[in-house]
């Protein structure tokens, strides 16, 4: 009995981690990685942080899948954007550019 309840956990903890959310991509700015910059993705009240490397790349993993919002904060400017978070590897690649005198995340 004992036995079978290890595997029923194990196979209810296995199917959560195969629904979540793995997302990932590149922020640049001016065709230059963004390094070290902070990343936030936020889904419902799931707020999962990240930070870019040396070649402006980020990987968040949340468990929740759905619309998220992806918030980079950098110093001086802090931009978001939708992202969604599906039950496989999705990506994402950002350029970060002015737009009047805000500064936005825009898909490439």
């Amino acid at each position: 009995m004992r036995r079978v309840f290890h595997f029923l956990f194990l196979g209810f903890t296995l199917a959560r981690l195969a629904a979540a959310g793995n997302v990932y991509g590149t922020l640049r700015e001016g065709n230059k990685p963004l390094s070290g910059a902070s990343v936030v993705m936020t889904c419902g009240k799931e707020r999962v942080p990240g930070k870019t490397d040396t070649e402006g790349v980020y990987r968040v993993f949340a468990r929740a899948t759905g619309a998220c919002q992806l918030l980079v904060d950098l110093p001086g400017r802090r931009m978001s954007a939708p992202v969604y978070s599906f039950d496989r590897p999705t990506a994402y690649n950002f350029d970060v550019v002015r737009d009047g005198n805000n500064w936005i995340l825009r898909k490439h």
